[in-house]
């Protein structure tokens, strides 16, 4: 008790009317220092867990111990992305819960079969989004038949369907925590599960004299945190699905990447030939109306846009060109490469709007101030009056310079659209990375947010690299090569 640390114990300790508070302290210090301890403590755990011997008081006590030291002790369910990796451990858990559960559950008449056959096969060929809505409808007797089709000979999409199928129907398989007064069949039931844990994950819990004396440098808090940062490894999620945190980044990803790509082409093919316009054409109507746009563009917030283009191009009061939500029509993954296509960039055509303009107005303005700067110097005049056309003064002598500033703008504009994206992907439908830090705050998934936060930063830092790259592009004068000393 005294290496816990625990502040004042021997004076606490000694005086009655501190226990009910020190039994307080001890329990949370002892649950802190479980956890820390981590899977390192449960070797030991289980062998005094499994001593006939021991006390049926420190049996309970190992038990708490042990929660505190593992989190999900049983895989019961598959990633998003399922592998065959993850097979062994999610049949090895129901098929322990099935032993004890299999007498109690009623059998399947053939008919019952026979429509649950189809019904399964239609479940596999459903999309995540449509299976774990359609789960909801399950019935509770039909648990037989999705156990024996995950613990027979299926394929690991039919696992995959049927594991979600259990976690569905089946609320708390496992027992694998006891009250203090738990009657002796409850308590011989954890310690068997604790036991089977153990066997399934052997492997960790006894590794190898190289792996053992590995551990004294990689096995430090400092190293996983680093490990574990470069590799992306976040986590699982703390909703109810308990995700891992990689998988749902990933996911988002791949639908935000896109966007943000379209809608940087977008901000630059149109924002810095508009701003050279409005700077040549200087004081004549089409600077003005330019502007005039410009500002507009400028002063309407991504979301506002959103609405009013939803308003007008989409609910139908109007015109109903293109589609309100979702980034796909239904039955798109049938669809020939090229109609897939045609159907992704019609849907996010609005989006990459919504995202573009604000930026695309900023950049315009940035364009043309930098553009009539350059404009005014000097080494323009002499090259107009060496009598070259104005096209090769503008875009060989003037444009180049004009774009030193504007780069530096771009390091900006990626942080910029994943924030803005927060609130057109949820108007949208789009289940992207704006949508996920949204979600993530409301359901306090802290892992993700975290993991979001740290994305971020790498998107930040890229974009400025990226800058400094194109830096050297653009001015002659910037070079990453040495010099050499000076003379």
């Amino acid at each position: 008790m005294r290496s816990l640390k625990i502040p004042r114990f021997d004076q606490r300790l000694q005086d009655g009317r501190e226990h009910r508070r020190l039994a307080h302290a001890v329990t949370v210090y002892v649950q802190v220092f479980c956890e820390d301890l981590g899977w390192h403590g449960v070797r030991p755990a289980i062998a005094h867990l499994q001593d006939p011997a021991t006390d049926r008081q420190i049996r309970i006590g190992l038990i708490h111990a042990l929660n505190s030291m593992v989190i999900d002790p049983f895989l019961l369910t598959y990633s998003s992305r399922p592998t065959e990796k993850e097979t062994p451990y999610v049949v090895a858990a129901w098929r322990l819960w099935w032993e004890r559960a299999e007498p109690t559950v009623r059998p399947l008449s053939r008919e019952e079969r026979a429509e649950l056959e189809a019904r399964f096969h239609a479940l596999c060929q459903m999309s995540q989004n449509e299976l774990l809505e359609e789960l909801d409808y399950l019935d509770p007797d039909t648990v037989r038949f999705y156990a024996e089709k995950l613990l027979g000979d299926a394929t690991l999409q039919e696992r995959f369907v049927a594991s979600l199928a259990l976690r569905r129907l089946v609320r708390q398989p496992l027992r694998l925590d006891v009250p203090p007064h738990a009657p002796d069949a409850v308590l011989e039931e954890v310690i068997h599960n604790w036991s089977e844990h153990y066997r399934i994950y052997r492997s960790r819990y006894e590794p190898s004299l190289a792996a053992r004396l590995a551990y004294i440098l990689t096995d430090t808090q400092y190293a996983h945190m680093v490990w574990r940062l470069a590799t992306f490894q976040f986590g699982r999620s703390a909703t109810k699905t308990r995700e891992p945190v990689a998988t749902k980044i990933w996911n988002a990803v791949v639908v935000s990447a896109p966007l943000m790509l379209m809608s940087e082409l977008v901000i630059y093919f149109i924002a810095i030939p508009a701003g050279i316009i409005a700077a040549v054409k200087r004081n004549t109507l089409i600077d003005r109306s330019i502007s005039l746009v410009l500002f507009l563009l400028y002063s309407i917030p991504s979301f506002v846009a959103a609405m009013l283009l939803l308003l007008f191009f989409c609910y139908g009061d109007y015109l109903k060109w293109f589609p309100m939500i979702g980034l796909h029509s239904p039955g798109a993954e049938h669809f020939s490469w090229p109609r897939y296509l045609l159907d992704y960039l019609w849907h996010a055509f609005l989006p990459v709007m919504c995202l573009a303009l604000f930026s695309l107005a900023g950049l315009a303005m940035y364009a043309r101030t930098s553009m009539l700067e350059v404009i005014s110097q000097d080494y323009i005049r002499t090259a107009r009056a060496k009598g070259l056309s104005e096209f090769k003064v503008i875009f060989k002598h003037a444009l180049r310079n004009a774009l030193i500033p504007i780069l530096t703008l771009f390091s900006n504009f990626l942080p910029a659209l994943l924030g803005g994206s927060v609130l057109v992907e949820y108007i949208f439908g789009i289940h992207g990375m704006g949508r996920l830090s949204w979600e993530s705050i409301e359901q306090k998934d802290y892992p993700t947010l975290m993991a979001l936060i740290y994305i971020d930063a790498i998107i930040v830092l890229l974009s400025i690299l990226l800058t400094d790259i194109l830096y050297v592009l653009v001015d002659p004068r910037i070079t990453f090569s040495a010099r050499g000393e000076e003379q």
